[in-house]
């Protein structure tokens, strides 16, 4: 494979990560849109936007999920979500 031609299509896919991001920052911040970016959190009776406002990013559901217990993963999306996070947890050790 030639080095330009890698080059050229990691900065192509880089781009369109920006712009998608971009993209999903404005539309989850629209109040239109919290049902469809924020369902579990609307349905538990929380704030899409628990916190500090306007501060939530693409990649906060990483840290909501890495300190969400098996409970509240089981009462939020049910226990074949709980057995796949048992499973790829057992596999990344």
């Amino acid at each position: 494979m030639e080095f330009r031609a890698f080059l050229t299509s990691l900065g192509t896919s880089f781009v369109i990560f920006v712009v998608l991001m971009f993209l999903f920052t404005w539309l989850s911040r629209k109040p239109a849109n919290y049902v469809v970016y924020y369902p579990n959190r609307i349905l538990k009776g929380l704030d899409p936007f628990e916190g500090s406002k306007r501060t939530r990013n693409p990649f906060t559901w990483i840290r909501e999920a890495l300190s969400s217990t098996e409970a509240d993963v089981i009462r939020m999306s049910g226990v074949d979500s709980a057995v796949y996070f048992v499973f790829m947890s057992t596999g990344m050790e």
